[in-house]
C-alpha cells in the first residue's frame, strides 16, 4: 500500500508540469533562447542569454533610420522592445510572436521579432516615423527576413501586429495611419 502511494506521488509530479503547461500557465525558470515558451514576456526574451547575438547574426550589420538616424537593425530593435513586459503570442507552425515599445513612450514607435520554436530569428518588424535628421509625421511598417526565411503566414502576423487597434491607440495622431497599408515594405536581408 506504501508502495502504491509513492508510485501515485510520483507519477503526480511527474504530470503536474504538463498539466500547467496545457492550461496556459507561465513557465518558470529562466527564459532560454532555445526554447521560447519558457519566455513569457518580450522583456524576458530581450534579456535571454544569446538573444543579442542572435539578432546581430540575423541583422548583419544592416542599418536604417527608423528610430535614429543610421542605426544597426539591431539596436533599433532591442531599444523597441525595451518597454513595458508584453505578452509573448503564439502562432502557427510553433512560432512566436514578441513585440514591444520603446521606454519612454510608445506612440506608434515598436519593435517585433518572430521565433520559431528553436528561438531561431525568422523576422523582425518595425512601427515607427522613418526618423533621420527629423522624423516624418506619417508612421511606416518595415519587415525584415533573411531570403530562406521569408513566409506569407509571417509577413500576414507581422501586419496583423503592426496594423493592431493597440499601436494604433497610442498613436498621438492617429491621422499617421492613414493609408499605413501602402507604408508596409518587406526587405530581404542576404
Amino acid at each position: 500500500m506504501r508502495m502504491l502511494l509513492k508510485i501515485a506521488c510520483l507519477v503526480a509530479l511527474l504530470c503536474a508540469p504538463l498539466i500547467a503547461a496545457a492550461a496556459g500557465a507561465v513557465p518558470s525558470g529562466p527564459c532560454r533562447l532555445i526554447d521560447p515558451t519558457t519566455c513569457s514576456t518580450t522583456s524576458d526574451l530581450a534579456r535571454a542569454s544569446g538573444f543579442t547575438e542572435a539578432l546581430g547574426h540575423f541583422a548583419s550589420g544592416t542599418k536604417a533610420s527608423y528610430f535614429r538616424s543610421n542605426r544597426s537593425l539591431s539596436e533599433q530593435l532591442l531599444s523597441g522592445l525595451g518597454g513595458a513586459a508584453e505578452s509573448v503570442q503564439a502562432l502557427p507552425d510553433k512560432n512566436y510572436l514578441f513585440a514591444g515599445c520603446l521606454s519612454r513612450d510608445c506612440g506608434g514607435i515598436a519593435s517585433a521579432v518572430i521565433v520559431n520554436e528553436y528561438g531561431q530569428i525568422l523576422a523582425i518588424g518595425f512601427s515607427s516615423f522613418h526618423c533621420d535628421s527629423i522624423c516624418d509625421d506619417q508612421r511606416y511598417l518595415d519587415f525584415y527576413f533573411r531570403k530562406d526565411t521569408q513566409d506569407d503566414a509571417l509577413v500576414a502576423a507581422l501586419k496583423s501586429w503592426g496594423t493592431s487597434d493597440k499601436l494604433h491607440k497610442s498613436l498621438i495622431h492617429p491621422e499617421a495611419d492613414d493609408n499605413i497599408e501602402k507604408r508596409i515594405d518587406v526587405h530581404i536581408i542576404p
